[in-house]
């Protein structure tokens, strides 16, 4: 018993059994760049340090944006584009990346000495200048030539995986998707290939309004432009945008030489359509053609052409409001340019660029002239496309019914913001009457006719009325009456308008004075 004691104790002491020796581990093999690759990833290095060196958080490297770089860098390289990418190009080079991104930041340098090309980004100082949240990089090089394309961009959405080529005639996928705090209400459209462009419903929305799905349907072959409109403080916005094909597959810039106008008449015709198709997704009236618009917007186009410019500003200092005939009766006015391999793809740029886009959907506006001028760049086709929107129309005579023309602004503001139409009331017309014709007698606009307040005078003549509110504008044209929070107030259902005309001293001569009296009635 002793003895097994001391053996157990024996064992229990003695040193491990030696182990085999494992072989050491081979070094990593290096990683060996392309001169390209290489290129891109010293690029890469120097956007990241230029958005930390302000204090601003660096954008992400993103792999669909690599791609989209890439490929705009082969085309730069081989002459297909020419100085930044118009927004279709992009847009195009984006899409088939398998991203969305909307008009990114692009900025494309070409050099004749493969170093010269990252020297000269390096050189950049200005790339922090806007918020970026992703960003890509590309590369080509062809002899001692070479192209760099770098896309920033700030995303506001996420997509879900949605294919961007699909066979066959008709095709049903569903589009999934989260946007970004503080945007929500998610709105789906898409324009099909003949150019209408159609709302599509959700068919599930997140309880935060962020997350969104919607079945799309695509009936017949085409390219389909695809894109995510949400709304955040400063109004609405595109945050997605693609091309997806249905059917056979297009080659790289077909789409543009099959379908691209190559005359004015055409080239009208063809924007006309796709503006209004647009107004009409959007619940708005459609622009009428103006004969006198038309031959303003072809004359910048053709200015613009010889003199080799391309700015709302002309290099004399002129701008829209000196374009237009002298005298003419016009309201508001506003301008949009495009300038792309063809007119529709000038369009496209100016259909999703946010500015110009709220020239195209401004409830205000009622009629339109196109300018389109054709030329060749450096071998290639390239078309300038300038837009001019009016409320009223300059080749109009002063209209017979003015207050009608308030009216009817004002119905143009309701349905805009899909409020229902405020019933007109002639016991509010007749108070807004006399205080538009007391008001010009005092040169004051707020001038208060009779001895009580308005407001007190607004409930005896509706006395079921619970509140009231008065609106007060000197303008040239009635029609052209602007956007206030009392004709945007859901609560207001009544409306009466008065309107006088005459000369002031402070206001100059031949102004409409025209008072409106909101009351919302229970």
């Amino acid at each position: 018993m002793i003895l097994a004691l001391a053996l157990a104790a024996l064992l229990a002491g003695a040193p491990p059994a030696a182990q085999p020796a494992r072989p050491p581990a081979p070094p990593p093999k290096p990683v060996v760049l392309t001169p390209s690759e290489a290129m891109e990833h010293k690029a890469a290095e120097h956007v990241v340090r230029e958005f930390e060196r302000v204090g601003r958080r660096a954008p992400t490297k993103d792999g669909p944006l690599d791609a989209a770089a890439r490929r705009l860098a082969r085309e730069a390289l081989a002459g297909t584009i020419t100085g930044a990418p118009d927004l279709f190009t992009l847009t195009e080079a984006i899409s088939d990346a398998e991203a969305a991104d909307p008009a990114p930041r692009a900025l494309v340098i070409r050099a004749w000495a493969h170093a010269h090309a990252l020297e000269s980004l390096q050189a950049r100082t200005d790339l922090n200048t806007e918020r970026a949240s992703h960003f890509g990089v590309g590369v080509a090089l062809q002899d001692k030539r070479a192209a760099l394309v770098l896309l920033l961009s700030d995303r506001k959405a996420e997509l879900r995986p949605f294919p961007r080529v699909m066979p066959g005639e008709r095709a049903v996928q569903t589009l999934c998707g989260t946007l970004s705090p503080p945007l929500g209400r998610p709105e789906i459209y898409v324009t099909r290939p003949d150019g209408e462009v159609v709302s599509v419903p959700l068919t599930r929305r997140g309880t935060a309004g962020a997350d969104f799905c919607s079945r799309l349907d695509f009936m017949g072959a085409g390219t389909y432009t695809v894109e995510v409109v949400a709304h955040g403080d400063a109004g609405p916005e595109v945050t997605s945008l693609f091309l997806t094909q249905i059917g056979e597959v297009r080659r790289r810039g077909e789409r543009e030489s099959s379908i691209e106008p190559t005359t004015l008449e055409d080239a009208r015709q063809l924007l006309y359509e796709r503006i209004n198709a647009l107004r009409r997704a959007h619940g708005l009236a459609e622009l009428t053609p103006d004969p006198v618009l038309e031959r303003v917007a072809l004359a910048y186009s053709q200015r613009m052409s010889t003199e080799g410019f391309f700015a709302h500003v002309a290099p004399d200092g002129s701008t829209l409001t000196r374009r237009l005939p002298p005298g003419t009766r016009y309201g508001r006015a506003g301008e949009n340019l495009g300038q792309a391999a063809g007119p529709l793809a000038a369009h496209f740029g100016i259909e999703h660029s946010p500015g110009h886009r709220r020239n195209l959907l401004d409830p205000g506006f009622r009629f339109v002239g196109l300018g389109v001028t054709f030329q060749q760049v450096g071998g290639r086709n390239e078309a300038i496309v300038t837009e001019v929107f009016t409320a009223s129309s300059p080749a109009a005579a002063d209209p017979e019914n003015p207050r009608q023309d308030a009216y009817d602004s004002l119905a143009r503001w309701r349905t805009a913001k899909k409020l229902p139409p405020l019933a007109r009331s002639a016991a509010l017309e007749a108070l807004a009457q006399a205080h538009a014709r007391r008001a010009l007698e005092l040169d004051q606009p707020a001038a208060q006719p009779g001895e009580s307040p308005l407001h007190e005078r607004v409930f005896q003549v509706l006395p079921d009325a619970g509140t009231a509110a008065v609106d007060f504008f000197v303008v040239s044209d009635p029609s052209t009456l602007p956007e206030s929070r009392s004709v945007t107030d859901a609560t207001n259902n009544r409306v009466g308008v008065g309107v006088v005309r005459g000369d002031s001293r402070r206001f100059g001569a031949k102004q409409y004075w025209v008072a409106v009296i909101y009351a919302a009635v229970h």
